[in-house]
């Protein structure tokens, strides 16, 4: 694990779900913290402005970072800005989105949203259980999320994994593909519990939803066999703090 001198824990934030009230390293978490701190300088800051300032706090996070690893941040960025960059950039997320696997994260997404939003007079109606309102808002927040971390394993495997230059294991599309198999089952626990809460018949087309999140799985774990030893900061790593004296 890797402490930057504030005690954040370096990078944790690349590879979580993002559901920061149920994090218990919100406190070690430079992201979060400099979240926190633009809401109460601006408390009446739109949701545009939260978003430019995240991905700001995310670039100065990542220009500290290539300083203390002694790599041209600027370099990075003038190639980054190039017209080639960019129509190979665009050519790459051409072939993620055709790709089979990155379909069926989308027919998933739309799928499960289509549900939820048709159930949404249900719940406004029926006093479900906590345990059943906890399950939809899981399947409602991770929907769009799976699409977005198969896509950006495809994306930066094509970009540079054919360089061959990373390392096998800890590199950023099995970080993002352990993620998206992470927020896959748990998607698939939350959709058994609606069902089950419901009795939803042999017929229901809710099963089509969880036979998508089952090939989605599948295809991850083949395109990306080492994802599953991809140790995430924070979350896969002991705290030193716990260790004994």
């Amino acid at each position: 694990m890797r402490i930057a001198p504030e005690g954040h824990i370096e990078g944790i934030f690349n590879y979580c779900t993002r559901r920061c009230e149920r994090c218990s390293f919100t406190s070690r978490c430079a992201l979060f913290q400099s979240e926190r701190e633009f809401e109460r300088q601006n408390p009446d800051a739109t949701w545009e402005q939260r978003v430019h300032d995240s991905f700001a706090e995310t670039f100065r996070l990542l220009e500290e970072w290539c300083r203390r690893e002694g790599i041209d941040f600027e370099a990075i960025r003038r190639a980054a800005e190039s017209d080639e960059t960019d129509a190979q950039l665009e050519r790459a997320s051409e072939n993620v989105r055709a790709d089979p696997l990155q379909k069926l994260a989308t027919t998933y997404m739309h799928g499960a949203f289509k549900v939820v939003d048709a159930m949404g007079p249900a719940r406004a109606r029926h006093r479900w259980s906590s345990d059943v309102e906890e399950a939809l808002d899981t399947i409602a927040w991770n929907a769009g999320m799976v699409g977005a971390k198969v896509h950006r394993a495809l994306q930066v495997l094509a970009e540079r994994g054919v360089a061959g230059e990373e390392d096998p294991v800890q590199n950023d599309w099995n970080g993002s593909a352990k993620l998206a198999r992470i927020l896959v089952s748990e998607s698939k626990t939350a959709w058994r519990l609606v069902m089950r809460e419901g009795e939803a018949p042999e017929n229901s087309p809710l099963f089509e939803l969880m036979a998508l999140l089952d090939q989605i799985d599948s295809g991850i774990a083949e395109r990306f066999p080492k994802a599953a030893e991809f140790v995430r900061p924070g979350f896969d790593e002991p705290d030193p703090n716990d260790a004994p004296c």
